[in-house]
């Protein structure tokens, strides 16, 4: 079980890694929703961090109480609405200024 839900904080994790990769040579909004191979590939792992957050056990991120589990739920209702669509300033946002430090949180977690 705990393996189960190991797996799914990594997942968690490596959406924010390949997100990081997709956008490490961008500068802009502009750069990332131009690039419309990025744009899905980094809205479909929004999706893969929203399902993962959503599915991780409360048990689990009391464990990792390190992880502000908090300021995701928060993020992913501003980023992500199945009936508003992804709000592409608020995803560059939240890449460029919330990801690193959850990134690290996540990293800290992992290595515990």
């Amino acid at each position: 079980m705990i393996k189960e839900e190991l797996l799914k904080v990594k997942t968690l994790y490596e959406a924010i890694q390949k997100i990081q990769k997709f956008t490490e040579d961008m500068n802009s909004v502009h750069d990332m929703t131009s690039n419309q191979m990025a744009w899905d590939a980094i809205k479909m792992n929004l999706v893969v961090i929203a399902e993962m957050d959503t599915k991780i056990k409360p048990e689990i991120k009391e464990k990792f109480n390190t992880v502000d589990w908090y300021k995701i739920k928060e993020n992913k209702s501003n980023i992500i609405s199945i009936y508003l669509g992804f709000d592409p300033d608020e995803i560059w946002k939240a890449i460029k200024e919330k990801m690193p430090d959850f990134k690290t949180q996540l990293e800290k977690a992992l290595r515990s």
